[in-house]
């Protein structure tokens, strides 16, 4: 009778028209932005870095994690998203496993791959590098309820659907001696880190004829008032826990997998929709799934990145956390 309840629950996990849309409660929201060092005058900028999440808050979410109960899904989805994607740490008691990122549960400095709420001068916009077809949806939806949120907008709207990098490379990161424009489009310094190119970045992205130095200056004016508005913090995480979370959970669950191996899959997902899909592929017919989903990732089969293994741990941190808290609860 259990295995009957259990299945009847999952068949409802997947047809009911609830799930389509998960949503980002209040108090979650809050306690993000807090840990996030939010504010509306915040900028993109090392000082605002090095963020950890509660234990407390961890255990709360893995606690109520029913796979039947759409509600539930929310918290292990920001828990993927907080700890393996935007790779903040943990507040960590005694009891933790170890950081299988090799940090000792801290969050990103300035020297690491993390992401932020305020992210918007490398890397993309807000706490999952939104870019490519989601940045156009940003665009979209600033259209729709900001459109006059900053000076030059017209200009700023015809930026939709260009790469962020090509905007960025072309906007002067790229050029010797740099000549990216510090000043806002209100004459006040920018309060972003003056974050680097690179000799692999700068070749790929520039020069390309597309923008100007005025239109990454734009760009970024635009973009940092976008992420000091709270409806655009959760316009960005919800979009990102239904776009990529959601298909990622719902296509391994189906597919015969587990929770951990959604996790895993939805870093993928982050990255590339395609190879999330092939690592899903290849899962099925390996004894071990997870490992197989890691090779995919860095697989030209399933056009992934061999660079894309300085991830590994972070992707297994969601997982090791999962595993840690749900063993603590059934003892209790």
């Amino acid at each position: 009778m259990m295995k009957i309840a259990l299945l009847a629950g999952i068949l409802y996990l997947f047809t009911s028209p609830a799930f389509s849309a998960l949503k980002l409660s209040d108090d979650d929201l809050r306690d993000i932005l807090k840990v996030g060092h939010w504010s509306s005058s915040i900028d993109d900028s090392a000082r605002y870095y090095q963020e950890r999440i509660s234990a407390k808050t961890l255990q709360n979410w893995i606690a109520n994690y029913n796979e039947s109960d759409s509600d539930s899904i929310v918290g292990i989805g920001l828990m993927v998203l907080l700890t393996s994607i935007a790779e903040w740490g943990v507040v960590a008691d005694k009891s933790l496993p170890d950081d299988p990122h090799k940090k000792e549960w801290m969050g990103p400095d300035e020297r690491s791959d993390g992401k932020h709420l305020m992210s918007y001068a490398v890397g993309g916009i807000g706490i999952n590098h939104t870019d490519s077809g989601e940045l156009k949806e940003l665009f979209d939806y600033l259209k729709v309820n900001h459109p006059n949120l900053a000076p030059n907008g017209d200009r700023f709207f015809k930026l939709r659907g260009i790469n962020y990098d090509i905007i960025r490379a072309n906007g002067g990161v790229c050029t010797e001696p740099r000549s990216d424009i510090m000043d806002d489009l209100e004459g006040k310094k920018f309060g972003h880190d003056k974050f680097p190119g690179g000799k692999k970045y700068c070749p790929r992205f520039f020069p390309k004829d597309t923008t100007t130095l005025e239109d990454w200056q734009i760009f970024r004016h635009w973009m940092r008032a976008a992420l000091r508005q709270e409806n655009i913090q959760r316009y960005i995480i919800e979009r990102w826990l239904n776009k990529v979370w959601l298909p990622s959970y719902r296509e391994v669950i189906k597919s015969g997998g587990t929770v951990e191996e959604a996790m895993v899959n939805a870093r993928i997902r982050n990255s590339s929709s395609v190879t999330a899909r092939c690592a899903i592929k290849k899962a099925v017919l390996s004894a071990n799934r997870i490992e197989s989903q890691l090779a995919a990732y860095t697989s030209k089969e399933c056009r992934g990145d061999s660079g894309h293994s300085r991830r590994f741990g972070s992707m297994d941190r969601p997982v090791k956390l999962y595993r840690h808290f749900r063993s603590r609860n059934a003892l209790i």
